[in-house]
């Protein structure tokens, strides 16, 4: 097959294949997917109407995600990315797949080798939970905002716009260089949350900036896809009291009334963002395989 590298103009021409899959993980969203293109250096190929993707999915491991469309035939699907692996030299491996394909996989390759890794599991949680905020086990985030409140009665929530694009944009490039961190992911994040808010229009994502005192304290980027919200984007001022909280709440409400669930991905192995994670009761934890097929 013919691969050529995953560029942002690819968009338009992409998204039909990624509504066409309703696999509740990050990596299958076109936000997840065209934010980490230049990361793991993605390459894409359609063929008979099924989308495959190929990445470096780890240093020197190259590997290809599962197959995105109206696919008939899953082991024709795969025979496909197993004979491409063959014509390169390299092992047939599959990343980022989901429990589900998991197991639709070992049922075409009982054979099939597959690892997992902690830091690569998204946190999904009931969107009413986070919404509400309800029960004991939630106190301390309803503390934080009561606090927040007391403190911030001219607080607002405003939905990302064309109005406020540029400084929502300000916020998050300030952010950055006033929180640098020694992390390759976490740069490259940062890089492409900027990007998505330079190219709105092709990217679609939902957006809201918290706000105190007339100032942006906070933003967050997401989309939807199926019966999930996902959370692409998450900053707010750590030395704002209920900041967070009140961020995460709000985000929820304004964007998740109309879901099941939310998504607030991975923590990359983060020992402080996976604190903050489970402090949030997820309802369960999406884990992710890289699946080595039979030769």
């Amino acid at each position: 097959m013919n691969y050529k590298p995953l560029r942002l103009s690819d968009i338009e021409t992409l998204r039909p294949y990624f509504e066409k899959n309703l696999c509740r993980i990050c990596d299958c969203t076109v936000g997840g997917t065209f934010m980490w293109r230049d990361f793991y250096k993605t390459e894409y190929a359609i063929k008979d109407g099924i989308l495959y993707f190929k990445v470096i999915y780890l240093p020197g491991v190259t590997a290809f995600t599962p197959p995105h469309g109206d696919i008939s035939d899953e082991a024709e699907a795969y025979e496909t990315i197993r004979e491409e692996c063959r014509a390169l030299g390299i092992p047939p491996r599959v990343c980022a797949v989901s429990k589900g394909r998991l197991q639709g996989l070992l049922e075409i390759y009982p054979s099939a080798r597959y690892e997992t890794d902690r830091a690569w599991s998204d946190y999904l949680y009931r969107a009413e939970d986070l919404i509400t905020l309800a029960g004991r086990r939630y106190s301390g985030q309803r503390n934080h905002i009561n606090a927040f409140l007391r403190t911030h009665p001219d607080w607002s929530f405003d939905v990302l716009s064309e109005d406020n694009r540029a400084e929502i944009r300000a916020f998050f490039a300030r952010h950055f260089e006033e929180q640098p961190q020694e992390n390759e992911t976490y740069t490259e994040g940062n890089r492409k949350t900027l990007e998505v808010l330079d190219h709105l229009e092709l990217y679609r994502i939902l957006g809201g900036a918290l706000r105190a005192d007339g100032e942006i304290i906070g933003a967050a980027l997401g989309e939807k896809v199926g019966d999930t919200l996902f959370v692409h984007s998450e900053k707010a001022l750590k030395g704002v009291r209920g900041a967070y909280q009140m961020l995460v709440n709000q985000f929820s409400k304004t964007f998740g009334s109309d879901v099941a669930f939310i998504n607030r991905e991975e923590d990359d192995g983060v020992e402080g963002l996976r604190t903050a994670k489970l402090a949030y009761h997820p309802v369960k934890l999406l884990d992710k395989y890289l699946v080595e097929l039979p030769s």
